[in-house]
């Protein structure tokens, strides 16, 4: 891990400890399976969380992309989608997303968040925002995609909005033109 100075994780158990300074606990990722297999890692911040969460942010970013890195090294046959927890608390949106991995190294390129039913600059800019703590730890593009502009794909533009690793302003772009700039990162990585 990639860890700012005085940051140092522990295992213990299923859980990954992150101290402050040795002995200052300011959070844990908790790994846990789910009955289809997946792998679940679920951040918890101590207080005060304001002083913590972008650590526990890091961390969880960390875990989450060497999982994805481990997955992609996998023969196609081995790989699924993962799926949505069953039983989520009410209230809680879940965001398709999609990452890619370098094609000779596995490494994370870039990162999509669908979000289709954003259908105005204000909207995609509040999903931005649920977005923003994960967006402010990432070392590679993430682009959140909203609705299209018409029902018709071979022309259809849909909003796009980047959010990582700087955040852009609300555009149009017709996925032909997203397809060409995934290709070109993964060309350009290494």
């Amino acid at each position: 891990m990639n860890l700012p100075p005085g940051i140092s994780v522990k295992r213990q158990g299923n859980a990954y400890v992150i101290f402050r300074n040795r002995h200052e606990r300011i959070g844990s990722i908790v790994i846990s399976g789910t009955p289809l297999g997946d792998t679940q890692l679920q951040p918890y911040v101590e207080e005060p969380q304001d002083k913590n969460k972008q650590i526990v942010a890091l961390v969880a970013q960390q875990m989450s992309d060497a999982l994805l890195v481990h997955v992609a090294k996998k023969p196609d046959y081995l790989r699924r989608d993962a799926f949505p927890p069953n039983n989520l608390p009410a209230g809680t949106e879940v965001f398709e997303n999609k990452v890619f991995p370098c094609s000779k190294c596995n490494q994370i390129v870039a990162k999509l968040v669908f979000s289709w039913a954003s259908a105005s600059i204000e909207e995609m800019e509040t999903i931005g925002k649920k977005f923003e703590l994960e967006a402010s730890v990432s070392d590679y593009p993430v682009w959140i995609l909203g609705a299209p502009d018409c029902d018709k794909d071979d022309i259809a533009k849909h909003l796009t909005l980047q959010i990582a690793p700087k955040k852009g302003k609300v555009y149009w772009e017709h996925p032909d033109d997203m397809n060409k700039r995934l290709i070109e990162l993964d060309d350009n990585h290494c």
